[in-house]
């Protein structure tokens, strides 16, 4: 079980690709750190994402909050069915929908 965070420089967006649960997310906040750090605005796409559990909805809070302080501007484009339902059932659906602006 394994997640990979990775920029595609031709579509300007971070690419996460694999299985995003309590076991993987530290491994993935580091990714996000490093792959986020040079980057003006994130957009992230979890097209590739093949399984979720909470811990993901803790995730992106935290890219959420890194990106404010940042001053940067984060949007989650493709979020898995799974993650949304989760995210409504936690009442954080707003907070993964809305852009962190600078």
């Amino acid at each position: 079980m394994s997640i990979e965070i990775n920029f595609d420089s031709d579509k300007q967006y971070i690419q996460v690709k694999g299985i995003l649960t309590s076991t993987t997310v530290m491994d993935a906040l580091a990714q996000f750190a490093r792959e986020c750090e040079a980057l003006p605005s994130w957009v992230i796409d979890f097209t590739k994402v093949s399984k979720v559990d909470s811990a993901a909805i803790a995730l992106l809070i935290e890219l959420k909050r890194n990106a404010r302080k940042k001053q940067k501007t984060v949007k989650f484009i493709y979020l898995p069915a799974a993650l949304l339902k989760i995210a409504s059932l936690s009442e954080v659906e707003d907070l993964l929908t809305e852009n962190t602006a600078s």
